[in-house]
C-alpha cells in the first residue's frame, strides 16, 4: 500500500449494548469500495481505537479486512499508548491481511523526537507491512518536524506521512519542502477536512474520517482539485464545505456517528465516556445533506 489518493477512515459502529456492530461495520466498508476511495483505514481516531480492546481491534480489522477482500487496500491503526501494545496491533493487523499500519505518536507524556523514533523502528522491525506516519499533534502534543520525517523515511517500509497545518498555505510551504528531503515515491498526505475543503491542497493523500461517509463528494472534490479544475472544485466545495464544518464544529467522533445517523447508517453512539452529539444537530445535517444530493444527485 502506497498512501496515495482518497483514503476513508470509517467509524465503528456500536450496538445498544456498547459492543463493536459487525454486521453495520461489513455493510459500511463493503458499501465504501465502489465509490472512488482509493483505500480504507480502520482503527484511527474515527473508528475509536483509543475505546477498543485488543480483542476489539482485531475484530474490526479482520472484520473490515475479510468484507473488502483485496477490492482495495486496507490499513490498521495501531497506536496505542505503550509501545508493546503498539507492537501487538501490529502483529495482529498483519495477521489479519492488513495492506499497511498507520502510526501517530501516542503517550500519556508527551513524547520526544528520540522516542517516536524508536518506537517506529521497532514497529518496523516487528512487521514487514508499509507504515504511515501521522501527525496529530492536537491530540498527541507531539509534532513531527520534517527532519524527523525525513529521517525515518530512511527506514525501510515507512512510506507515507499523514500531516496537518494550520491553513493551506503551511501545510502547502510543508509539503515542497518535505519533497526535497525525502525519496521518490513518499507520500505526504494531509489530515484535516477544514484544509481539504479550501481546495487549495492536492497532496499526495486525503486521510479522512467524514470522506467514509461521504465518499463520492470527497472523490469528486479531490479529482477537481488534483486536476486544477477551479469551476468544478468550487462548485463541489460550496455545497460539500458548509456539511463539512458544521460536523467539525460538533464533538470529534460523537459529530461522525450522528452524520452516520443522518446517512441512514445504523452506527449507534460512541463508546463512553464519550458522549452522542445532540440530536437536535440532525436537522441542520439533514438539511446539508439535502442539499448536496439536490446539487449532485442526477450527476
Amino acid at each position: 500500500m502506497d498512501f496515495t489518493g482518497l483514503i476513508a477512515y470509517p467509524i465503528t459502529p456500536f450496538l445498544d449494548d456498547g459492543s463493536v456492530a459487525v454486521q453495520e461495520l461489513r455493510g459500511l466498508v463493503d458499501a465504501l469500495v465502489p465509490t472512488g476511495v482509493d483505500g480504507l483505514t480502520v482503527l484511527g481516531s474515527s473508528g475509536s481505537f483509543a475505546y477498543l480492546d485488543r480483542a476489539e481491534r482485531r475484530l474490526v480489522a479482520r472484520t473490515a479486512i475479510e468484507t473488502v477482500a483485496g477490492r482495495v487496500p486496507v490499513a490498521v491503526g495501531i497506536s496505542a499508548v505503550g509501545t508493546r501494545e503498539v507492537l501487538e496491533a501490529a502483529v495482529d493487523a498483519e495477521a489479519a491481511g492488513a495492506a499497511g499500519l498507520v502510526l501517530s505518536p501516542v503517550s500519556y507524556v508527551p513524547l520526544t523526537d528520540d522516542e517516536v523514533m524508536a518506537q517506529v523502528r521497532a514497529v518496523c522491525a516487528e512487521s514487514g507491512l508499509p507504515v504511515c506516519l501521522y501527525n496529530n499533534p492536537g491530540t498527541t502534543q507531539f509534532d513531527y518536524s520534517l527532519p524527523v520525517v525525513a529521517e525515518l523515511a530512511t527506514v525501510p517500509r515507512v512510506v507515507a506521512f499523514k500531516d496537518t497545518a494550520p491553513d493551506a498555505a503551511t501545510f502547502n510551504a510543508r509539503h515542497d519542502e518535505l519533497a526535497g528531503l525525502v525519496p521518490a515515491g513518499f507520500s505526504h498526505g494531509v489530515s484535516g477536512d477544514a484544509l481539504m475543503m479550501t481546495g487549495e491542497v492536492g497532496a499526495d493523500a486525503w486521510h479522512s474520517g467524514p470522506a467514509a461517509l461521504l465518499p463520492a463528494y470527497y472523490a469528486r472534490l479531490r479529482s477537481a482539485v488534483v486536476a486544477g479544475d477551479r469551476q468544478e472544485t468550487e462548485r463541489v466545495r460550496q455545497v460539500l464545505a458548509p456539511l463539512v464544518d458544521h460536523v467539525a464544529g460538533l464533538r470529534k467522533i460523537s459529530g461522525l456517528h450522528l452524520l452516520a445517523r443522518a446517512c441512514g447508517i445504523a452506527a449507534g453512539d460512541p463508546r463512553p465516556p464519550l458522549l452522542p452529539s445532540p440530536g437536535s444537530e440532525l436537522r441542520e445535517l439533514g438539511r446539508l445533506l439535502d442539499v448536496l444530493e439536490s446539487t449532485f444527485g442526477d450527476d
